[in-house]
């Protein structure tokens, strides 16, 4: 099995922040508040597809981020709201295999590093039924 996405989250911490959550163009999942005026808000950019792999994952959600943070479009332009952008990518990966590997296409890095965005990524590695009931 080739390693695929499971779940791109895109977590944004916004300090000063009044008013209804942003749309990007969605509702956030999650909304916290946390200390200081900071809030915190998630937005899924998880793939409709579930077995999209990492490469195309990436080059997918790049185009989104290009479109949702965009200065023209972001309701985050104001460089005193936005503290901190993080990326979490969970990535499916085969337990058997010895190793595994893919690659982060450029397109997607550089949008990363344009928008300031921090990349998380969680490697899952499932266990087949028999493993579980032996342990």
């Amino acid at each position: 099995m080739e390693p695929i996405t499971l779940a791109i989250f895109l977590r944004i911490e916004a300090r000063g922040w009044s008013g209804p959550a942003p749309r990007l163009p969605n509702e956030p999942v999650r909304m916290e508040d946390g200390r200081d005026g900071l809030r915190i808000f998630t937005y899924d950019l998880s793939p409709k597809d579930p077995t999209l792999s990492v490469p195309d994952a990436c080059l997918r959600v790049a185009s989104k981020l290009e479109r949702m943070l965009a200065p023209e479009r972001t309701p985050f332009s104001a460089p005193e709201h936005v503290t901190r952008c993080t990326l979490e990518f969970g990535v499916l990966a085969d337990r058997e295999r010895e190793s595994f590997s893919y690659a982060w296409p450029l397109e997607f890095l550089s949008v990363l590093a344009d928008a300031q965005i921090e990349l998380n990524v969680s490697h899952y590695l499932p266990t087949n039924d028999e493993e579980d009931g032996d342990a």
